[in-house]
């Protein structure tokens, strides 16, 4: 080891390094903070004799100019405070002679001389002293210059070429993340590891590099081929050894079968290994097929296997390692320097960085590929994260099972369902297509794809990240469901509108035309739904014209003269079970603009609803009830019918009058912003009928009070602007923002390629 890369620790690895490092060199404990307003304090030493602190600064693109400044602006005030015994300053930025004398000169006299001052040439001096703490490390150990190549030319370690020929690409763009270092914990107290999770998150890329970890502490690899025999022959007494059994339960389908009693072969392995020391198994497989292989296998379901296992998941790449990752493929790939360099620009990482679809594996092969074809990469990149057929058509195609196939389509219906609704669909599509449809087989579906495909969290079912449902999207829209038989196989109406939706997306023309194709037993769903919907007068969200409105959306997108007939029939009858007026506006609307719908039909309802708005008006009128009454003028505003205004703003002055009299009546209280609104749509309703004059004290002091209650809307509004909205220092920010501008510094090396 010549030399660190420490620009690849994120600011906890630093603090966490620093705490031993820094606990050595003192020969005193430690304590580290967990991150947000620390005081000044990163790392503190309390005893009778005094209080060390040391400030952990991880700013490796930072001038030694700016850290100056910005230690002396932020930290400084914060220690005087403190007034610590000791005073210590640990950074990456590289620190000069006069550099050190300028920081010693402001912190004295809690910083008691340059020795105290660490900056990145110091630090890694002291590691490179320490190889042990080095290796407890790993991102400290990885971002070593000189390890990986140490590790790597160990021909005498590296019993494959296999393992030889990958683990330097590997090892070139890894970038370690809470996935790997949860793999690596269960490696370190099992000595062995299963590593699961979808294709192209990284599972063979975790395995290669807990292998280099183990061949960097002294064990021989090897890699396993065939099967768990060959451990058998390879196996040395008194010699460490990790043994790397990629995909073992296979590649390609669910119906190649492990070879004879290897379930119990690898069961025994694994307890001997897991007895003795110097040994160590790594295994890798889809974890689809893992659960697929534990529904036929009772073996693998011991704790000896389960508690074992490590699942990779696309939550473990946030945003900071997404941009790790894409910046060493770009850095290492065979792309000319040019082509290299427009990935600086933000337009172009960002929206990779950012996509729901982020694929390390897509990521390569793009890459891969369009050096080769000299494709427009970024384009590329996003055509290939937005389309994610390349990630899941294998699988759902060729090596899912039927039972868990039909389940996916009938999830995409729900998007999220209830076990008990997904069960009652799948069950009747299955019977539909005339499938085995009992409990047993519905339990292992949900068994194979749960963790993998899907999600089951407190009894409900979702599907586990976006490209699975963008995939049965396209499955669906290719015709590879019996269309017919999901149909009536929905037993909510959020089913069919699903579907629906699916089929006006750019992308949904298949779905389209099977929806037009069977538009009888659509229509025939959507009737037999809609006469079950619950009547909800004033329901912010649904309600029956809410349900008519996009039952009519459905008539013309399927050019269904039934569906169509079916709203004219609904709107004939009274108004009072559709809902609030303003969705009933909603429907008015939708009927006037239909060409479905005879002009005269959609007319005569709009009168019909207007009278029955009026009518309502008119009775919180009577009845006293200003704010309620206003609710429905307003209404009433935006109908044709100048006549019934008219009649509707005469009740209601007089209405708001006798408002206006009682709240003039009542003592003035603590303003309270949230009765801002009804005193002024009170006060400029009586302005804009001139009204104000016939009650002018009362109005006054009204008029006064929401003036009142306006100003200190105004003050908290002001207030919460100067809190959010300034500038703020960068060690403040989110974690978001924080991470997009590590990003952004990340990406804007790649400027310098040549």
């Amino acid at each position: 080891m010549d030399s660190f890369e420490l620009g690849r620790l994120t600011d906890h690895d630093f603090e966490v390094v620093c705490r031993d490092l820094f606990s050595d060199v003192l020969g005193i404990p430690l304590e580290i903070f967990p991150r947000g307003r620390d005081r000044g304090v990163d790392l503190r030493h309390t005893s009778p004799a005094g209080t060390t602190v040391v400030q952990c600064k991880h700013w490796p693109s930072a001038t030694q100019k700016t850290l100056i400044r910005r230690l002396i602006k932020d930290e400084l005030p914060k220690i005087r405070v403190l007034a610590p015994d000791r005073y210590l300053v640990a950074t990456t930025v590289g620190l000069t002679v006069d550099g050190k004398d300028e920081l010693r000169s402001a912190f004295s006299p809690y910083v008691r001389g340059t020795g105290d001052l660490y900056g990145v040439d110091e630090i890694v001096a002291e590691l490179l002293r320490r190889p042990d703490l080095v290796r407890r490390h790993f991102r400290l150990w990885l971002s070593s210059t000189a390890v990986l190549q140490t590790v790597l030319n160990q021909d005498q370690y590296l019993r494959s070429s296999w393992l030889r020929k990958r683990l330097p690409g590997v090892a070139d763009t890894f970038v370690p993340h809470e996935g790997f270092e949860r793999a690596q914990q269960l490696l370190d107290a099992q000595q062995v590891c299963v590593i699961a999770g979808i294709p192209g998150v990284g599972k063979t890329t975790v395995a290669l590099m807990l292998t280099a970890w183990l061949i960097g502490n002294g064990y021989e690899a090897y890699e396993i081929t065939q099967d768990v025999d060959e451990i058998g022959t390879l196996w040395r007494e008194g010699t460490r050894q990790v043994f790397l059994y990629d995909d073992f339960l296979g590649r390609t389908t669910l119906d190649t079968s492990l070879n004879k009693n290897e379930d119990n072969r690898l069961l025994s392995v694994i307890r001997e290994i897991q007895q003795t020391p110097g040994k160590a198994m790594v295994m890798t497989t889809r974890d689809y097929l893992l659960e697929h292989a534990r529904l036929r296998y009772d073996r693998l379901v011991t704790p000896d296997v389960s508690d074992a296992v490590s699942v990779i998941r696309l939550t473990d790449l946030h945003r900071r390692v997404r941009g790790q990752i894409l910046y060493n493929h770009v850095h290492h790939s065979s792309l000319p320097p040019d082509v290299k360099r427009r990935f600086a620009d933000p337009k172009v990482w960002r929206p990779v960085v950012r996509h729901k679809n982020f694929n390390p594996r897509l990521v390569q092969e793009t890459l891969r590929l369009s050096a080769r074809r000299g494709q427009d990469v970024a384009a590329a990149m996003r055509k290939n994260l937005d389309d994610p057929r390349r990630v899941w058509e294998r699988i759902v195609e060729n090596e899912l099972t039927d039972e868990a196939v039909h389940m996916l389509e009938v999830l995409f219906t729900f998007k999220s369902a209830g076990l008990d609704d997904l069960e009652e669909s799948w069950r009747s599509y299955r019977k539909k297509v005339e499938r085995a449809a009992d409990g047993r087989t519905f339990r292992r579906a949900l068994q194979l794809l749960d963790g993998t495909m899907i999600s089951v969290e407190q009894g409900r079912v979702a599907f586990h990240n976006p490209s699975i449902e963008d995939y049965v999207r396209f499955h669906l829209d290719a015709g590879r469901a019996h269309f017919s038989g999901l149909l009536k196989a929905l037993v909510h109406e959020e089913q069919v509108q699903r579907l629906v939706a699916a089929a006006r997306m750019a992308d949904g023309a298949g779905i389209l035309t099977r929806l037009r194709e069977h538009e009888p037993t659509v229509s025939a769903i959507v009737q037999a739904m809609g006469g079950d919907r619950e009547t909800r007068l004033w329901h912010e969200d649904e309600s029956r014209s809410t349900h008519l409105e996009w039952v009519l959306e459905a008539a013309e997108l399927l050019h269904s003269a039934t569906l169509a007939a079916y709203v004219m029939q609904d709107t004939v009858s009274p108004f009072t079970p559709y809902g609030p007026f303003s969705h009933l506006e909603g429907l008015i609307n939708s009927l006037d603009a239909s060409p479905l719908v005879p002009r005269e039909h959609a007319q005569r309802f709009r009168e019909k609803v207007t009278a029955a708005i009026h009518a309502e008006m008119l009775e919180y009128v009577e009845a006293g009830d200003w704010y309620w009454a206003i609710a429905l003028y307003h209404q009433l505003r935006r109908t044709p019918s100048r006549a019934s205004r008219e009649q509707a703003a005469e009740g209601l002055v007089q209405n708001g009058l006798e408002e206006l009299r009682r709240l003039a009546a009542q003592p003035e209280r603590e303003p309270r912003i949230a009765y801002l609104e009804l005193l002024e749509e009170l006060v400029d309703f009586l302005l804009k009928q001139g009204a104000e004059e016939e009650l002018p004290a009362e109005f006054a002091v009204v008029y006064g009070r929401a003036e009142r209650v306006f100003a200190l809307r105004e003050a908290e509004r002001n207030e919460w602007l100067q809190k959010h909205l300034v500038q703020r220092d960068p060690s403040e920010r989110s974690d978001v923002a924080r991470d997009h501008m590590l990003v952004a510094d990340q990406m804007r090396k790649l400027d310098d390629t040549r």
